[in-house]
């Protein structure tokens, strides 16, 4: 890692530095919100926006190595290198659908709208719970309990899935992505 570049000068700076970090924030707020017991959805909003800040920034990993590398590398654009590397690393290609989910919130294509791709809706599971009860003497009694589910398997098995990579890259003799 060149300290002398920043965060943000070297996609290994941005990894080391931004996102490993953002993923390690997330993680802990996770872990200490289980220790914790907190369960309420204010706790479990806070973790999904630590979720969705590890993602985005994960995903935002191939821009930086494609711009810094770009005399190397044998695509004549971004959209094509990320297609090669997508091809060859499935994972980033489902992380990319979440954070392009996140991003852009309803997904469109040359017709419109795409149902078939991953909306940002379709990244949470909120639940609102309405409990009635129907009593001869005091009449009828009406609760509402909201609840944001958190974490979802499938997405943190995507997110796992991304660091996994990410830190394979980053060792001395870790992934190739310049020449895909």
């Amino acid at each position: 890692m060149d300290w002398i570049k920043g965060p943000l000068g070297s996609h290994k700076n941005y990894i080391q530095l931004i996102v490993l970090e953002n993923f390690y924030d997330y993680k802990e707020l996770s872990g200490l919100n289980c220790e914790q017991g907190r369960k309420k959805s204010p706790d479990k909003c806070k973790e999904f926006r630590y979720f969705l800040n590890a993602v985005e920034s994960m995903n935002n990993v191939l821009d930086y190595l494609y711009y810094e590398h770009e005399s190397e590398i044998q695509h004549e654009s971004i959209i094509e290198f990320k297609r090669a590397v997508w091809d060859r690393y499935p994972a980033l290609e489902r992380l990319a659908e979440i954070a392009n989910a996140y991003k852009h919130c309803v997904r469109e294509g040359w017709k419109g709208k795409n149902k078939n791709l991953l909306w940002a809706k379709d990244l949470q599971k909120p639940h609102l719970h309405i409990d009635t009860e129907l009593c001869l003497n005091k009449g009828v009694s009406t609760a509402l309990t909201y609840d944001f589910k958190w974490p979802i398997d499938e997405l943190e098995r995507v997110l796992n899935e991304g660091v996994q990579f990410w830190l394979e890259y980053v060792q001395p003799d870790g992934i190739e992505l310049v020449k895909v």
